[in-house]
């Protein structure tokens, strides 16, 4: 048993040391994180990915930074709702769909 975690200790990156130094709480904590980020940063590899394969060509960085940050510019809600739907799921969260608010006359 202990051997198993020191296996999984060392792949996510942690030095024996840093293993015998940490109780069993704690490194089943670290190690859960260290997975959990792991699979956040490959979802959001696959989510530019994806919002990249769309693209007949791609632009430079900046314009997607500004597509980003600019509040202006209405963002394609597709993209936005697997984006939130995706990041939810990896966190053990469910989406619910709701209606849209209605503009006051």
């Amino acid at each position: 048993m202990v051997e198993a975690h020191l296996r999984a200790a060392i792949r996510t990156g942690l030095t024996a040391a840093e293993f015998w130094g940490l109780t069993p709480y704690h490194l089943s904590l670290r190690l859960q994180e260290m997975g959990r980020a792991r699979i956040e940063t490959a979802l959001y590899g696959g989510w530019f990915s994806e919002r990249f394969a769309r693209e007949e060509r791609l632009q430079g960085p900046q314009t997607y930074v500004r597509t980003m940050l600019d509040k202006r510019e209405p963002a394609d809600e597709d993209d936005g709702d697997a984006f939130v739907a995706m990041f939810a799921l990896s966190n053990g969260l469910g989406v619910d769909e709701v209606e849209p608010l209605s503009e006051a006359p």
